[in-house]
C-alpha cells in the first residue's frame, strides 16, 4: 500500500486517545447529538479508493456506501469524504466534509431522511476507520475526476455547513464548475499572437516551456494553432488546441516517454505528428502505476531484472502515424543512453505500439552492433519493452570457506510461456550449487487477485556437507524448507490469514537463510481470521508448530512455545459510556493450550536484573497435559482535564479461569490438579501536562535561530493489591498466567528543543534536541511482565530508560537511545551512543557503541563513500570489547577475549545500465570467510541476498 497507511495509522484503524470530554464548534442542523466529536467516524462501501492533495486525504466510496458517527448514520449509492489529515496531526479535532449522492438515507436514532444529494461537515477526534467490504483500498498519486467527484467539489466551494437536496443530479458536472477543456499554459522569452480566418495562432520564442494535460514541451521557438469556439472568445481558456510546431533542442515528455529531436510537429485533432532527427525513450515497467500494492509485499517481492531501464528509439525521421502509433526507417534500438551506444539493434523498419501497459516494439531486417561491429542478424524481432522477460533474472559467483566456491542463479519460468501469467502471479526457479554443500533449487510463486495475495516459497538441498554452524553435526542430509503464506479479504469486514510453514531441522534457516533467521516474523503454522468494525473487534486463532521445534533460535537456547488450538478474542476499545463521562475498554478470550514441554521445566531463574519463569504444560511423565483458560479484563476510566492537566483514573478487573492446575500434592499420580481460576483487581491513573516557552537563542555554527521548549512532564501508577491464586499453582502459558500482586509506578519527562533551520521564507522547524527520561519503579518487587526468549521474563529492578537525540548540523547528529540504568545497583545496564554523519549521495558515516553489561561491549563502524561517478565503497565493523567467548591462556585459565564479529567490505562500480559490485565479508561467529561477485541492473541493487548469507 501507499506510505499514507504506514504513517498514518493511528487516524484510519486504532481510535486517538479520547482524553478531552469539552467540546465545541461541530456541524449544528442535523449533527446535534452532545458530544458526537468523541465518536469514532466510520467510511465502508464495497470499493473504495483514495488520493491527498493540500493536506487533505480524499475517499471516494462506491457501490453501498455507509457512513457512522455516533447515533448519525448515512447511506448512499456514492460518497466523497475530505478528511483534513495535516489539521489532525496537529490539533484534537480534524474536520471531515462529506458528499452522498444517490438513495441517500440519513438515520438518526429511530428518524430518517431521504435525499438524492447531501453535503455535510463532521468534527471527529479519532480519525477515519475505513473498512472497504471487498476490494482492498486503492490508493492513487494522482486526484480522481469522476462526475461524482465534481459534483462533490461544486457543492463543496459554496462554502455551505450543509447542503440537502431531492434532485436527482445530471450526469455532467454542475453548474459553476470551470470546463474540462484542456488547458495549456506558455512561457516564453517573448509571445506574440493573432488572428487568422476561424483560428487564433500563438508564437513563442526563447526558452519556451509549454504544459499540456498530458505534456511537457521544451523549445527553442513554437508556433500553435487554436480553433477558436466563439468569436467573442479572446483568451485561449476559450480555445481548442489544434497543431504545433516546435524547433530547436526540442524535448517533449509524456508520462514516462521523452521525444527529443530537432523539430517535432503534432496535429493535436488527429493525433498524427513527424520528429526529425529524434528519439525516444521509454521505461521498462512490470506494473502499471495506480494500481493496488501493499509495502509488506513490496519488500520481498522479485523485480524483473530490466524493470525501470529506459529502452531508446532512434531515427532521422519519426512518424507518428495514429494514437500511440510510431513509424521508423533504417532506425535503432538499445537501452544503452549514451549518444553513441555501446550496443543496438539496427532495423530497417521500426514500429513502437502504445496501449495501456504495453509498448510493444516490433522491427524488420535487424542488425546487432558491439560498438561499430555487426555480430549478429534477425529476420524479424517483437518484444514489449514495458514487460521485458528475460529467463535468467539474476546470478550471483563467489567462495565462502563453509560452502566453497558457488555459484547462485534465479530463473523466470513465466519468460517461456511469453509472461500472460504475470498479470496475477510470478514464478522463479532457484538453482545453486555449492561446492562443500550440494545442489541447491527451489520454486518460488506469488499471487495476487482483486482480494487477495500470498506466496510460496521452497527449497530443497541434499547436503553433502558434515557439520554446520558451531560444528554442529548434520543428522539427515536431505534438507529444505516449505513457507505458504496467504491473506483473504471476506465480506463484512473480515480478513483471514494463513501460514504453513515446514523445516526439515531446527538449524537449516540458521545455515542457509541466514537474512530471513534474523530479520524477518518467527516461522509458525497459523489460521488467524479478524473482523474490526467501529470500536470492536474479534478475532480467531489457530497455532499450531508442526516442526516440533524452535525455528527461530539455534540448539544452544530455547524458545517455549504455547499453542493455542484455538484462541478466540472479543475487544472494545475506547467505548464512551454514561454520555462519554467514562470510557470502557475490554478484552475477553477463550483459549485451548496444548503444550508439550515437561512440568520439571517450569523453574524461576536470577539472572542479573531480570527473573525468567518457563512455560509448563505436561505432566512429570511428559505426556501433553491440555488446559483451557477464560480470561477476561474490563477497565472503566474517567478522563478528564483540569486547568492544563489530564488525568486519566481507571479501574480494571481480570478474571481467569483454568480446567486443571498444577498437581502440588505429594502422592503426584494424578495427571493435574482441580479446575481452578482467580481474580486480579487493579486501580491507577496516567496524568501529563503538556508546557511550552520561546527563547531568544541564536548559534550561527549549531545553526539555532531561536529555541522553543516543550516540556511533557507525565505520571502513570498501577496497583494490583487483589490476587487469589498463587501463579506457581498454575500452567504457565503467557504473561496473564505470571500476573502476581504488583505495583508499578512510572516517572516520565519528555523534553525537546526545537529550532528553524533554511534559507529565509523556506525556514523548516527541526528537533534539535530531543531527551526523554522514563524512571520505572516496583516498590513490592513485583514487576513488569514480558514473554522472552527463555520464558516470561520478570523485570524486578527499579530503573531509568533514557533516549537522547541532537541534530547538531543539517548532516550531524548525535544519538543515545533505549539506554537503562539500574538504580538499584547503580549502573548501567545498557548504553548505546553514535554519531551519525549523512551527506547523500556522496558520503554517510556511522560511529557508535553499544554496551550490554555482563554480555558485550561492541564498536560498530559503518561508511559509505562516493569516490566518483563511476566508483563507490561501503565499508563496516562490528568488534566486541567483552566478548563472552571463553579462551585458555598459557596458565590454562578460562578468560574471555575481544574479538571481531563481523567485517564487510562492498566496492561498486557504476557502468551507464548496470552495477557490479566486489563483496569481501568476514564473519568469525559463523566461522566464515567469502567473497562474491554480482551484476544488478542500475537502481535495482538488493540490499540483502536471499540465502547463504546476509
Amino acid at each position: 500500500m501507499n506510505s499514507f497507511f504506514i504513517q498514518t495509522m493511528r487516524f484510519l484503524f486504532v481510535p486517538v486517545f479520547l482524553l478531552i470530554l469539552n467540546t465545541s464548534g461541530y456541524a449544528e442542523g442535523l449533527l446535534s447529538v452532545k458530544n458526537v466529536v468523541q465518536r469514532p467516524f466510520s467510511l465502508s462501501a464495497e470499493h473504495i479508493s483514495t488520493w491527498k492533495k493540500d493536506g487533505i486525504r480524499v475517499f471516494a466510496a462506491t457501490k453501498d456506501a455507509r457512513i457512522l458517527q455516533g447515533p448519525f448514520q448515512i447511506t448512499a449509492d456514492s460518497a466523497v469524504c475530505w478528511f483534513h489529515e495535516e489539521e489532525a496531526a496537529q490539533y484534537t479535532e480534524a474536520v471531515v466534509e462529506v458528499y452522498c449522492e444517490g438513495n441517500v438515507t440519513i438515520l438518526q436514532d429511530e428518524n430518517y431522511e431521504k435525499y438524492e444529494q447531501v453535503y455535510l461537515r463532521f468534527e471527529t477526534m479519532t480519525g477515519i476507520v475505513v473498512n472497504p467490504d471487498t476490494l482492498p483500498v486503492e490508493t492513487f498519486e494522482e486526484p480522481q475526476k469522476t462526475d461524482v467527484i465534481l459534483r462533490g467539489e461544486g457543492i463543496r466551494s459554496l462554502k455551505k455547513e450543509e447542503y440537502l437536496s431531492n434532485e436527482i443530479p445530471a450526469n455532467i458536472p454542475p453548474s459553476g464548475l470551470p470546463p474540462r477543456e484542456e488547458i495549456v499554459d506558455i512561457v516564453a522569452d517573448h509571445i506574440d499572437s493573432w488572428e487568422e480566418d476561424d483560428r487564433r495562432v500563438v508564437v513563442a520564442l526563447g526558452n519556451v516551456k509549454i504544459k499540456k494535460m498530458d505534456a511537457t514541451i521544451d523549445a527553442d521557438s513554437v508556433i500553435l494553432w487554436f480553433d477558436k469556439k466563439d468569436d467573442k472568445d479572446q483568451d485561449l481558456s476559450g480555445q481548442s488546441f489544434s497543431e504545433m510546431y516546435a524547433e530547436g533542442n526540442v524535448t517533449m515528455r509524456r508520462k514516462d516517454d521523452v521525444q527529443i529531436a530537432d523539430r517535432i510537429f503534432e496535429n493535436a485533432k488527429e493525433d498524427k505528428g513527424i520528429l526529425i532527427n529524434s528519439q525516444i525513450q521509454t521505461k521498462i515497467q512490470g506494473q502499471e502505476k495506480g494500481k493496488r500494492t501493499d509495502a509488506s509485499r513490496a519488500k520481498k517481492r522479485n523485480t524483473p531484472l530490466m524493470e525501470g531501464i529506459p529502452a531508446y528509439l532512434k531515427g532521422e525521421e519519426i512518424r507518428h502515424v495514429s494514437k500511440g502509433q510510431y513509424e521508423i526507417r533504417n532506425g535503432v534500438i538499445t537501452t544503452c543512453g549514451y549518444g553513441h551506444p555501446h550496443y543496438r539493434f539496427k532495423g530497417k523498419k521500426i514500429r513502437l505500439v502504445q496501449r495501456g501497459d504495453h509498448n510493444i516494439v516490433s522491427s524488420t531486417h535487424n542488425t546487432f552492433y558491439m560498438g561499430q561491429y555487426p555480430v549478429a542478424y534477425l529476420p524479424y524481432l517483437s518484444l514489449d519493452v514495458r514487460k521485458k522477460e528475460k529467463l535468467l533474472r539474476d546470478w550471483e559467483f563467489g567462495s565462502s570457506s563453509r560452502f566453497g566456491s558457488f555459484i547462485r542463479t534465479d530463473w523466470d519460468l513465466y519468460a517461456i510461456t511469453g509472461g500472460r501469467q504475470k498479470e496475477w502471479s510470478d514464478l522463479t526457479m532457484n538453482l545453486d550449487y555449492l561446492e562443500e554443500r550440494g545442489l541447491g533449487t527451489g520454486l518460488d510463486f506469488e499471487y495476487k487477485g482483486d482480494d487477495m495475495f500470498g506466496s510460496v516459497d521452497t527449497y530443497y538441498i541434499k547436503d553433502q556437507g558434515d557439520f554446520d554452524i558451531n560444528r554442529v553435526p548434520i543428522e539427515s542430509e536431505d534438507r529444505g524448507t516449505i513457507l505458504w503464506r496467504h491473506r483473504q479479504e471476506l465480506p463484512y469486514d473480515w480478513r483471514l490469514d494463513m501460514e504453513y510453514s515446514y523445516l526439515s531441522d531446527p538449524r537449516f534457516l540458521r545455515e542457509y537463510f541466514e537474512h530471513e533467521f534474523k530479520e524477518e516474523k518467527d516461522r509458525e503454522t497459523v489460521l488467524y481470521a479478524r473482523r474490526i468494525h467501529d470500536t470492536s473487534a474479534a478475532t480467531f486463532l489457530v497455532n499450531e508448530q508442526f516442526n516440533g521445534f524452535d525455528t527461530t533460535v539455534d540448539s544452544l537456547r530455547e524458545k517455549r512455545y504455547s499453542e493455542r488450538l484455538p484462541e478466540a478474542t472479543y475487544r472494545v476499545l475506547g467505548e464512551p459510556i454514561w454520555d462519554n463521562r467514562l470510557i470502557f475498554t475490554s478484552e475477553s478470550s477463550a483459549t485451548y493450550f496444548n503444550g508439550t514441554f515437561d512440568r520439571s521445566d517450569m523453574s524461576r531463574l536470577d539472572n542479573s536484573n531480570n527473573s525468567y519463569l518457563a512455560f509448563a504444560s505436561a505432566d512429570q511423565s511428559g505426556e501433553t497435559q491440555p488446559v483451557t483458560r477464560v480470561d477476561t479484563v474490563n477497565r472503566v476510566s474517567m478522563p478528564f482535564k483540569p486547568w492544563f492537566f489530564n488525568i486519566n483514573p481507571f479501574v480494571e478487573g481480570r478474571v481467569t479461569a483454568y480446567t486443571e492446575s498444577i498437581d502440588s500434592t505429594d502422592a503426584g499420580d494424578e495427571a493435574g490438579g482441580p479446575a481452578t481460576g482467580r481474580f486480579i483487581g487493579s486501580t491507577g491513573f496516567d496524568w501529563s501536562s503538556t508546557h511550552w516557552r520561546s527563547y531568544s537563542v541564536y548559534n550561527e555554527m549549531l545553526k539555532i535561530n531561536r529555541l522553543r521548549h516543550v516540556f511533557v512532564p507525565e505520571l502513570r501508577y498501577t496497583y494490583s493489591p487483589v490476587v487469589t491464586e498463587d501463579p506457581n499453582e498454575l500452567y504457565q502459558y503467557d504473561a496473564i498466567d505470571a500476573m502476581d500482586s504488583s505495583q508499578v509506578a512510572v516517572i516520565g519527562i519528555k523534553n525537546m528543543l526545537q529550532t528553524k533551520r533554511g534559507e529565509p521564507g523556506f525556514e523548516k522547524t527541526v528537533d534539535f534536541v530531543t531527551f526523554n527520561l522514563d524512571y520505572y519503579m516496583f516498590p513490592t518487587d513485583a514487576g513488569i511482565y514480558n514473554d522472552g526468549i527463555n520464558g516470561i521474563v520478570i523485570r524486578e529492578d527499579d530503573f531509568v530508560n533514557l533516549d537522547f537525540r541532537s541534530q547538531l548540523t543539517d548532516i550531524v547528529a548525535f544519538v543515545s537511545e533505549r539506554n537503562e540504568f539500574n538504580t538499584e545497583e547503580f549502573e548501567f545496564d545498557v548504553v548505546s551512543s553514535g554519531f551519525e554523519i549523512y551527506n547523500p549521495p556522496d558520503w554517510q558515516y556511522f560511529v557508535g557503541h553499544r554496551f550490554i553489561r555482563d554480555v558485550s561491549s561492541t564498536i560498530i563502524l559503518a561508511a559509505d563513500y562516493r569516490i566518483s561517478e563511476k566508483w563507490s565503497i561501503m565499508a563496516s565493523e562490528k568488534y566486541d570489547l567483552k566478548s563472552l567467548a571463553e579462551v585458555e591462556d598459557e596458565d590454562g585459565d578460562v578468560e574471555t577475549k575481544p574479538r571481531n564479529l563481523k567485517t564487510n567490505f562492498v566496492l561498486s562500480r557504476y557502468f551507464h545500465d548496470w552495477v557490479g559490485s566486489l563483496t569481501l565479508e568476514l564473519d568469525p561467529v559463523r566461522n566464515d570467510n567469502s567473497y562474491r561477485f554480482d551484476i544488478t541492473p542500475r537502481g535495482l541493487q538488493k540490499t540483502a541476498p536471499r540465502r547463504f548469507w546476509f
